[in-house]
């Protein structure tokens, strides 16, 4: 399965992938980056909004929820408690894409143990015909942060940060 440069344009153009559909487009020359895109975006859905709504998710007696309960009884601030959430799950979906990227990542260990060389790859699939592509998708946790629907690249926002006010002029005398 290989998609054309047009091809990758109308599908990234469809699916919203907005100014940079063309750029993408041309990369797919040297890669699957239609099946990247799609991969990269499905990862930072499974990071929480920064708003407030996913503390009610949980059904109100899970033990999450009494935690969560707990934590705001206690006077933690809402956004707080969500800001400290979402960075952790970035951190863990980059470590997935790491993962992905080097098969022995943070299991070093384990693979030493095995005298054969057992290894993976994430790769394009076409769900209808059920063919694997030639293509493998490398590097994913290299383009993971600039995913980031925020526009900050995987940082955490900074709610409290002031402003920078322009330095008073000095007055001559």
């Amino acid at each position: 399965m290989t998609i054309t440069p047009k091809r990758a344009l109308e599908i990234l153009t469809a699916i919203g992938a907005g100014d940079r559909a063309k750029s993408y487009a041309e990369s797919e020359k040297s890669g699957p980056f239609v099946a990247r895109y799609l991969l990269l975006r499905g990862l930072w859905e499974c990071a929480i909004d920064e708003d407030d709504g996913w503390q009610k998710q949980w059904y109100r007696e899970s033990p999450v929820a009494q935690a969560i309960e707990r934590l705001l009884a206690k006077g933690i601030d809402p956004a707080d408690l969500t800001d400290v959430v979402r960075a952790m799950q970035v951190e863990a979906l980059f470590n997935v894409c790491q993962l992905l990227d080097s098969p022995s990542h943070g299991i070093e260990d384990l693979q030493e143990k095995i005298p054969e060389n057992i290894e993976w790859r994430v790769a394009e699939y076409d769900g209808e015909k059920e063919a694997v592509g030639a293509r493998a998708i490398l590097d994913i946790h290299e383009s993971f942060h600039s995913f980031d629907p925020t526009g900050r690249e995987g940082r955490p926002r900074d709610r409290f940060a002031k402003e920078k006010k322009p330095a008073a002029k000095k007055r001559s005398k």
